[in-house]
């Protein structure tokens, strides 16, 4: 019986995995468009790649677990791209005016170190231990709000979102980055310690 943890990194739900990397790039031209013009074709635009890129991260992990096609290679991609899609609108959000964009920039900042120490982590563990932690609970619930936070930023001024919601958001979502950070190093520091 195969291990699923090998099986064939070119497979459908990695692939589905990979268009979000790719959705990217539409999403860059889209934002891009929505900054020097705010009418509603570009707000849809944008909004139909978001739909397209949260789609696939439902239906990726969907296709895995279907044709039982997990494996460690999809278990560390799938983090990443969704990162590079947060780190886009992230990035356009830096570039607005005001405490909007510094406050965008500490939060980068914070969710650089966050990501380069769980990743570097994941990835020892992935060629010298053959092993892989998947999302915790506090990780998927700082990915969603994180995501609804920047949301609610991008289409601010295009749906009248209060911006005490927006910044209430932006509070909560550094208060789970932190959590899900804490439990990740406990969860690391746990697992090395067994193995020692």
């Amino acid at each position: 019986m195969n291990n699923p943890a090998k099986t064939n990194i070119f497979n459908l739900a990695n692939l589905l995995t990979l268009s979000r990397v790719f959705l990217s790039i539409p999403l860059i031209i889209a934002l891009h468009a929505l900054s020097n013009n705010p009418i509603t074709d570009n707000v849809q635009r944008v909004l139909l790649i978001l739909f397209l890129i949260v789609f696939s991260d439902i239906l990726d992990g969907y296709v895995a677990r279907k044709m039982n096609i997990i494996s460690n290679f999809g278990k560390l991609l799938d983090p990443i791209a969704d990162k590079i899609c947060l780190m886009v609108v992230l990035i356009f959000l830096i570039f607005q005016s005001g405490n909007q964009g510094l406050a965008m920039l500490l939060f980068f900042i914070l969710l650089c170190i966050r990501d380069v120490y769980i990743i570097i982590i994941g990835v020892y563990l992935i060629h010298v231990q053959n092993t892989i932690f998947q999302a915790n609970k506090s990780g998927k619930y700082f990915m969603a709000i994180t995501v609804l936070m920047m949301t609610s930023f991008v289409f601010r001024l295009s749906f009248n979102i209060p911006i005490n919601l927006c910044w209430f958001l932006y509070i909560l979502s550094l208060l789970l980055m932190v959590i899900s950070g804490y439990e990740y190093h406990n969860r690391y520091i746990k697992y090395f310690n067994r193995e020692k």
